[in-house]
């Protein structure tokens, strides 16, 4: 569908103004920064500050499981090797977070660390 040509007399046949109009200029539906973003340098400071997280939930983890050789038979337990992956498994998502920041990312970085002793503990 085509508009009618102009009929200012000043002005001749413009095919670029009279078929397509100009957009809306409507404040309102103008598209503008999107707000609920996430802020990447804060997802990757989480995530700078999960890497530690890992690090003191590695330290734990070994002190649970050199408290369980000791006391117990001496060797570690199926969980306790499951919650050493946890904390693998957790480093890797930190440093996917750190290069490609995401909320889903860090989350399972800080719940992959916190699994780590629990495993061990339950061992």
């Amino acid at each position: 569908m085509t508009t009618p040509p102009s009929t200012d007399p000043g002005r001749g046949p413009n095919p670029d103004r009279d078929t397509n109009p100009a957009p809306e200029t409507n404040p309102d539906t103008a598209p503008g920064p999107d707000t609920t973003a996430p802020y990447t340098l804060g997802l990757r400071l989480a995530a700078a500050c999960g890497l530690l997280f890992l690090l003191a939930c590695l330290v734990f983890t070994g002190m649970i499981t050199l408290g369980d050789a000791i006391e117990g038979d001496g060797s570690g337990g199926v969980l306790i090797a499951a919650g050493f992956w946890s904390l693998a498994l957790g480093a890797v998502a930190g440093v996917a977070a750190l290069v490609v920041p995401r909320r889903a990312l860090v989350a399972a970085q800080y719940c992959l660390g916190a699994a780590g002793p629990l495993l061990a503990l339950m061992d």
